[in-house]
């Protein structure tokens, strides 16, 4: 059958490609970005049990949430300036992360509700039973 992740490894999964994009764009949040996310959805979706694909495909933008949030702290930090001391400056610091990683959230959303249709349609098409049970051409 292949391998299945569990549902919290294959949000790992996408974190790490997510986290990985931004390191590769630094600010910008451009095609390289993009690229990662949208791959790191895609095998994350196609790897996790089935139990988990509506838990995996939404999963995007709660990912890049974390990883921009952590980022804009990150970046505070190592400029030595005080943590945030109201919601504006947080919001200063990770609104331009936002908007410029919205589009690949859209794409990378899309992506993942692609590969859990195609695993929805292939799974019926699969002769699912238990090694246990008989069928009818068995007796």
């Amino acid at each position: 059958m292949g391998v299945e992740l569990p549902s919290l490894a294959a949000v790992a999964v996408l974190a790490v490609f997510a986290q990985a994009g931004i390191w590769l764009d630094g600010d910008n949040l451009g095609v390289p970005f993009g690229v990662c996310l949208v791959t790191g959805a895609v095998i994350a979706s196609a790897l996790v049990r089935r139990v988990g694909l509506w838990t995996v495909a939404p999963a995007p933008p709660v990912v890049f949430v974390v990883a921009a949030a952590g980022n804009a702290a990150w970046q505070r930090q190592s400029h030595r300036q005080s943590w945030w001391g109201s919601s504006e400056e947080f919001a200063a610091d990770a609104v331009p992360w936002f908007v410029g990683g919205f589009p690949w959230l859209a794409a990378a959303v899309g992506a993942a509700l692609v590969v859990v249709a195609v695993r929805m349609i292939t799974w019926g098409k699969q002769k699912c039973r238990s090694s246990s049970t008989a069928t009818a051409a068995d007796g």
